[in-house]
Order: C-alpha cells, then sequence, then structure tokens
C-alpha cells in the first residue's frame, strides 16, 4: 500500500516503512532533491541549513514525475532526454523546471508557501512577497505567530484581493467584469509568465515542452493562452482552436503550428503515479 507524506526533507525516494504489511511511504518532495545547491539554498546564516536543514525542498513532486512520464511518451524520448517547464496549476500552484528528467528548480520553497524568492498567488496563500512584511503586520496589527501564520496560508491568495478562493469563482467573477477578481488574475499570471521566463533562461532556451496540468491547467484555455501569449520570438505558440478545445480532462498538444516549443495539457493522477512508485520499491523485493 502507498501512502503520499508532503514532507520528506531530503529524502529522494519512495521508502518501505512496514514489510510486515507492505507500506510505502510516497514523498512530494522527493522528486525535486535533485535540484543543485544554488536552487535550494537560501541565503541565510549557513547554520540555519546545517543544524535545522532551512531550504528550499520543492513540493508536487509526485504529479510532476508523472507528468514527465506521460511527457515522454506523447514525445516519444526517454525522459532522461527532455528539458521541460512543468506548471502545475490547482488549489496549489508551483512551476517546475526539467532538465534530462530531472527537476533542477521549482517555485515552492521548505513550505508551499514559499515567502522569499518564489511562488505563485494560490487560492489562500499569499506566494511571493517582501519578508518584512510580515514583520511588518506582526508589529503594526499585534499579530501573534498563529496569526500571521493563518493570513499567509488561509486568509491571502485569491481570497485576499478579491474574497473567492476558488478559481473558477474568479474567472467567473472576472468574466463578468469585477475589478478585484481581474485584478487577482493578472497578479496570477504576471507571477506565472515571470516563472516561466526565468525557467526559460535556466533552461538556456533548450525546452522540448510546457506542460499545463491540475484544474486550471488542464480546463483554463484562457488562463493557458493568456501565460504564453506574445512569446512567439522565444518559439512558443499556441494554437487558439487547439487550446479551447483541450479542456474537460483532455490530453493534447494545444501549440501552434510555428511554435518550436510543444505546448501539452496532461491531466495528473498522483494516486496512479503513488501507485506506480509504490510497485518500483516492491519490485525489488522480489
Amino acid at each position: 500500500m502507498g501512502h503520499r507524506v508532503v514532507h520528506g526533507k531530503h529524502i529522494s525516494e519512495p521508502v518501505l516503512v512496514d514489510e510486515e504489511v507492505m507500506q510505502v511511504a510516497v514523498f512530494d518532495t522527493a522528486f525535486h532533491q535533485s535540484m543543485p545547491a544554488p536552487a535550494y539554498m537560501y541565503a541565510l546564516p549557513y547554520n540555519y541549513f546545517e543544524e535545522l536543514h532551512v531550504r528550499k525542498y520543492g513540493f508536487h513532486g509526485t504529479s510532476v514525475k508523472y507528468l514527465v512520464g506521460q511527457a515522454s511518451k506523447m514525445l516519444k524520448k526517454e525522459a532522461s532526454e527532455l528539458n521541460l517547464i512543468v506548471a502545475h496549476l490547482g488549489a496549489g500552484a508551483s512551476v517546475t523546471a526539467v532538465k534530462k528528467g530531472k527537476s533542477v528548480d521549482t517555485s515552492m520553497g521548505l513550505t508551499p508557501l514559499e515567502g522569499s524568492v518564489t511562488e505563485l498567488v494560490m487560492g489562500t496563500r499569499s506566494g511571493d512577497m517582501d519578508p518584512a512584511v510580515l514583520l511588518y503586520l506582526m508589529d503594526k496589527c499585534g499579530l501573534g505567530t498563529q496569526e500571521a501564520d493563518a493570513i499567509l496560508n488561509k486568509k491571502s491568495g485569491f481570497l485576499g484581493i478579491c474574497g473567492k478562493a476558488d478559481v473558477r469563482a474568479v474567472l467567473e467573477e472576472a468574466d463578468a467584469g469585477n475589478e478585484r477578481a481581474k485584478l487577482a488574475l493578472e497578479v496570477y499570471l504576471h507571477r506565472l509568465r515571470r516563472y516561466l521566463g526565468a525557467y526559460l533562461v535556466h533552461l538556456e532556451g533548450h525546452v522540448d515542452a510546457i506542460i499545463f496540468s491540475a484544474g486550471m491547467g488542464e480546463n483554463s484555455a484562457l488562463l493557458r493562452g493568456r501565460a504564453l501569449e506574445g512569446l512567439q520570438k522565444f518559439g512558443i505558440g499556441v494554437d487558439p482552436l487547439q487550446n479551447d478545445a483541450t479542456v474537460g480532462g483532455k490530453q493534447g498538444e494545444i501549440q501552434s503550428s510555428e511554435s518550436e516549443v510543444k505546448v501539452l495539457v496532461i491531466p495528473t493522477d498522483e494516486e496512479l503515479s503513488i501507485a506506480q512508485q509504490t510497485l518500483e520499491v516492491l519490485d525489488k523485493l522480489q
């Protein structure tokens, strides 16, 4: 039996935790442990890293690992040959740079919140911001650590900007002309495009495909189109008809005929990924 464990720190592969009933722990952070030190280190006093292991770990690794495997099948190339930018855009949102099949950077950090380098705005989480903002609010508003944590993780993001945490509601409100919903969507897109651009540079322009997955990534043609708008000079373009048609759990390619980079929509399946990784562990015991 396989179990999803959110945080595995430095553990880089599934672990058998009970031989009698074959319980396997699959860590959401594991796929990202291939990141090099410049990607995972925070510019804090080094003893916090040595003693408390404070560093970037990344999340959604179970999903990204599955998506890399699916992209390998779609593109008919070995995973170890692929350079990808993977956008997992659900209730939780992250972007990952994959080089030769391995994670080399990702937008989430020590926690899914991140707060000092990169993170997307999500349903209720703040994402990237000046860390001093938190100290300022704690001082001016008399917030304790638990209250501050609740603001960053449960009262911010889309909810904080426009009062709606559900992405579908935000899209509907924005389409209806709600200015704050439109602002929330624009903030989201601004940050998403920033990470796409950063990882395009990180991969030195050698990108086989950009992958969209999870709730918004799989179902919002508007979001996908806006995210890649105006990138033709970088060899990236979206076919509007293919984009509009690839929703509702459909898998497919949505790049334009002129696009040098493939643009893939792949429904993620984290449960299947956990099952596959569990079987790999059990097969080694045979």
